[in-house]
């Protein structure tokens, strides 16, 4: 199973770049879209020495990552600008502009390690790297160790780490798939 697209905050890129497993977004999403802003602003802004990680995954070659420019096509930026504006209201501006880009483009996934904001983004199906590693072990694109490991890696980097362990993660990744009534559009 791959999803064909999802829109993309600069967080979730910076962890799993901190260690070097990008490619896990490969192994669910046919495209990631990464909005011109969260390039600019936030991924340049925030993602020091990762950064170069994160621009080689965007710039090889049949790279899934691409950045969009809403600026650039005017139908888009109407639809994007009503609901960026909408949302910036209560969340920040990423994720505002994530929520606009998911809405014009008609993409229902946004990809985020922000989830404090996700009780203002319920209309979008939202996943933490948490969630896309539960998924990747769900339909074995990744062994439960692997997964685990790259878990237990990415929360050693983390502010403010879990005490969860990653089996307590998977477990709550798909009650929430549950609650949100996601289960049909994720195939599981």
């Amino acid at each position: 199973m791959r999803y064909a697209a999802a829109i993309s905050d600069a967080d979730i890129l910076i962890n799993l770049a901190s260690v070097n497993r990008l490619d896990v977004l490969e192994l669910l999403f046919k495209e990631i879209i990464i909005l011109q802003y969260v390039y600019e602003k936030e991924i340049k802004g925030n993602a020091g020495r990762y950064y170069t990680t994160i621009n080689k995954a965007i710039c090889k070659e049949e790279s899934i990552f691409k950045i969009v420019d809403r600026k650039e096509d005017k139908y888009l930026n109407y639809l994007a600008r009503v609901i960026i504006k909408d949302k910036i209201e209560v969340i920040g501006p990423g994720e505002s502009e994530c929520a606009g880009y998911a809405y014009a483009m008609r993409i229902p996934i946004i990809i985020s390690d922000n989830y404090t904001e996700f009780k203002w983004l319920e209309e979008f199906i939202t996943l933490t790297h948490n969630n896309i590693l539960a998924l990747c072990v769900y339909f074995g694109k990744l062994g439960k160790s692997e997964a685990e490991d790259i878990f237990n890696k990415i929360n050693e980097n983390l502010p403010r780490p879990t005490g969860d362990t990653f089996d307590d993660q998977y477990r709550k990744a798909f009650m929430r798939f549950e609650k949100m009534d996601w289960k049909k559009y994720l195939g599981i």
